[in-house]
């Protein structure tokens, strides 16, 4: 009666289970990603921008864009794909560009879209109010040059932009290069050339405009000398453009120059860096666990993120030395990231922590000084001080019998409430009452327990004869000596990465335990002459250096150490012998 039901109800059970994962996992896929942006930073209330919506797969059904109509008028739509195969994986996406311009000045919400069962984002963008007229109002080509401050101090960033403005058709247009007097300065473009539609009183224009960051070096009085701005125009919207007839004619215009205070660094200012910008953050990023093992690399990523400054011209981290704590750095990457409104420096580094011993480490605070170029205030960005524990090399920690007890998972999530809110329980706890007359599950425990010790008696035995067969001298002897080869080979070729597979393989060959995982444990088991030369390659390997590595007697030290092991070991075998011989 058993074995009949047996089979059947497993069967089921496994039938019951694949149903249910392969009801599941597409749920978690069936959404399109969809993200929202424009295709730039600074809008004022008559212009014309573009609204982009992006997924990344096939949505439910074309977009309804109707909810825009309540800000803004839409001006035009257009679609496009893109379906891609690169190293055999199939990528597809879908780009939905609309055209529009507001309705009001402010902080306006572009509410989210929804196409069919799939839905976008909601957008917060700024409109600006319209701008004063540089040029004269029915003008029909217009120069400008704009800055977004008049007043800055030395290595702040300022964003310059040029602006060509025409109410005909053009080509050939072009824009003089900016030039600086009074103060040196740095230049760095802000994406591409941008072009969109705006009104100046009742003459609508096409409008071409192209920005920089500048960074002026120095305090003083910089000037920025007029924008110079020509195309060649239609003289008329429906005249096609020739330049070998008298359709179109060229024209130059120039804007007015621009004069900037750069007052030098204020005295209140204590780093020992100077550092102007709009918002830092330091960002440290460190494994979870809290306890780890002694000779274990532990790898910690610090990130500096500045908005305001390149890359280039952050300062770099300073690396504290801890005793018993090795700290091998890598080189600094480096990383700019660019929009309308200027640019954000991000330097990041990774860190190799390698503690030599167990015990209680304290990694100390990190502090950086900057200068808060909107409040004209200093400020501190600041990593708090981290400590973790190193257990031995190998081991593993045990835990505390007061805190073995199993607890239900808790959402440590903190969630802000009214005060007069009544707080309801995260944990919900549940009890299990077992089957205890349930003789099948049973007998399937007990021949699953039975099962189990079979395999572990097969294991043992295998793992006996391996270790017999393992421990052969001839074949031992065989072994060590190949494995000394390759270290030579190593050497040979000044590899230091192939040396410390070679060294690992060798370890675990020498010491019959096996546990020889790191050079670093490798180390604490030869002779010191041995472990300085193991130390020096491991350290070598974790700074990444680029200097040639030297082996320096390293095969000679282990080929002698090898010979040494050998007879130590063949030494004590026949004392033991000798000693269950004559007790």
């Amino acid at each position: 009666m058993f074995t009949q039901k047996l089979p059947h109800t497993i069967k089921h059970s496994l039938m019951l289970c694949l149903f249910m994962i392969s009801f599941t996992l597409p749920l978690a896929s069936i959404a399109a990603d969809i993200k929202v942006s424009i295709d730039r930073a600074k809008i004022q209330l008559n212009e014309t921008f573009t609204l982009v919506f992006e997924a990344n797969d096939d949505v439910d059904e074309n977009p309804d864009f109707s909810p825009l109509e309540k800000d803004f008028q839409i001006l035009n739509q257009s679609t496009s794909s893109n379906i891609s195969l690169i190293n055999g994986k199939y990528t597809k996406s879908l780009r939905w560009n609309v055209s529009l311009i507001a309705l009001r000045e402010g902080n306006i919400t572009i509410p989210s879209i929804k196409f069919g069962a799939d839905k976008s984002p909601s957008y917060q963008i700024t409109i600006s109010p319209i701008q004063k007229s540089n040029g004269k109002s029915g003008e029909e080509f217009i120069s400008e040059l704009e800055v977004s401050t008049n007043s800055a101090y030395p290595q702040s960033q300022i964003i310059v932009t040029q602006r060509m403005l025409s109410s005909r058709n053009i080509n050939g247009y072009e824009f003089s290069s900016l030039k600086f007097t009074g103060v040196e300065v740095s230049q760095e473009a802000l994406g591409e050339l941008k072009q969109y539609q705006t009104k100046r009183g009742e003459t609508p224009y096409l409008v071409l405009e192209q920005s920089f960051a500048i960074y002026p070096q120095a305090s003083g009085t910089l000037n920025i000398e007029p924008s110079i701005a020509s195309a060649r125009i239609a003289l008329n919207n429906r005249s096609q453009f020739n330049s070998f007839r008298s359709n179109s004619k060229t024209v130059r215009r120039v804007s007015e120059n621009k004069t900037i205070n750069v007052k030098p660094v204020p005295s209140s200012f204590k780093g020992k860096h100077w550092l102007p910008a709009k918002e830092v953050q330091l960002v440290d990023e460190f494994p979870e666990a809290q306890t780890f093992n002694a000779g274990e690399p532990i790898t910690r990523t610090l990130s500096l993120l500045v908005d305001g400054q390149s890359a280039s011209q952050l300062p770099e981290f300073s690396i504290q030395e801890i005793n018993n704590l090795k700290q091998y750095p890598d080189k600094p990457a480096l990383n700019d990231n660019t929009d309308d409104n200027g640019i954000t420096g991000i330097q990041q580094i990774k860190v190799a922590i390698i503690p030599s011993q167990e015990g209680s480490y304290t990694l100390p605070a990190i502090s950086i000084p900057w200068w808060n170029t909107s409040t004209d205030k200093m400020e501190i960005a600041s990593i708090p001080a981290r400590t973790f524990t190193v257990g031995q090399a190998g081991g593993i920690s045990t835990p505390d019998p007061a805190t073995t007890t199993t607890k239900p998972d808790i959402n440590t999530t903190v969630t802000p409430v009214e005060s007069n809110t009544p707080l309801t329980p995260c944990i919900q706890a549940q009890t299990t009452t077992p089957d205890t007359g349930s003789l099948t599950w049973k007998v399937i425990s007990l021949l699953l327990f039975i099962a189990w010790l079979i395999t572990l008696f097969l294991l043992f035995r295998n793992k006996q004869a391996e270790r017999h067969k393992r421990i052969n001298p001839e074949n031992h002897s065989e072994s060590l000596n190949k494995l000394i080869k390759k270290i030579k080979q190593a050497c040979d070729a000044a590899d230091a990465l192939q040396c410390k597979d070679a060294l690992l393989l060798w370890g675990r060959s020498v010491f019959s335990h096996g546990n020889i995982y790191s050079l670093g444990e490798l180390s604490k088991h030869v002779p010191e002459t041995l472990a300085e030369k193991i130390n020096s390659l491991n350290a070598h390997l974790y700074k990444n250096d680029s200097q040639p590595w030297a082996c320096d007697q390293l095969a000679e030290l282990c080929e002698s150490f090898s010979s040494e092991h050998a007879k130590d070991t063949h030494n004590k075998k026949n004392q033991d012998q000798l000693e269950a011989l004559y007790p």
